[in-house]
């Protein structure tokens, strides 16, 4: 019993004590792949990369909270955004849509959700193009809620869905058009 405890306090000793090493060989990796890396928000600098053959990839790496954050492009306009599988649509508060000059009117709000701070009426409206790195999708739903509550633009599976691949490895994100 005392020996995987040993072991286990090793390991997070050597973590906290070498964090660099550990940064500079994840940078290497992904410079090396020829995909795209996009950093989390507040060092969301995208880098330039050219897509292949037509094929938009971008990878994107967790923030320390697990969470993939990054900076999008909605309808040319910048946005931040946190990847979120569980939401059906790209989603965002009445605020963000028009700032991001996404048109909905009062009659839109037709539908409703149910979210942590209780039930929320939305509309639901289109984006012409989402842009992630050199991922490229176009006519995306969006879903717009009533007030100002949902304070961060949730990147759903309305824009996930529309990739031809997906999916979470060794700390990042792979997105694929």
């Amino acid at each position: 019993m005392s020996k995987p405890l040993i072991l286990l306090a090793a390991a997070s000793v050597t973590a906290l004590a070498f964090p660099s090493a550990f940064d500079e060989y994840r940078k290497r990796l992904s410079t090396e792949s020829g995909v795209e890396r996009l950093e989390a928000p507040p060092t969301a600098a995208i880098k330039a990369s050219a897509p292949t053959a037509g094929i938009g990839r971008a990878s994107l790496v967790a923030g320390p909270d697990g969470h993939f954050r990054t900076q999008a492009r909605f309808n040319g306009r910048p946005v931040d955004v946190l990847v979120d599988t569980g939401a059906t649509y790209v989603s965002m508060n009445e605020t963000n849509a028009r700032r991001l000059g996404v048109a909905v009117k009062p009659g839109d709000f037709r539908y409703s959700t149910k979210t942590a701070n209780g039930e929320v009426p939305v509309a639901i409206a289109k984006l012409d193009r989402v842009q992630v790195g050199n991922v490229d999708v176009r006519d995306v739903d969006v879903a717009v809620t009533k007030g100002d509550g949902l304070d961060t633009v949730l990147l759903g599976m309305s824009f996930l869905a529309k990739l031809s691949r997906y999916g979470v490895a060794d700390g990042k994100l792979d997105l694929t058009r």
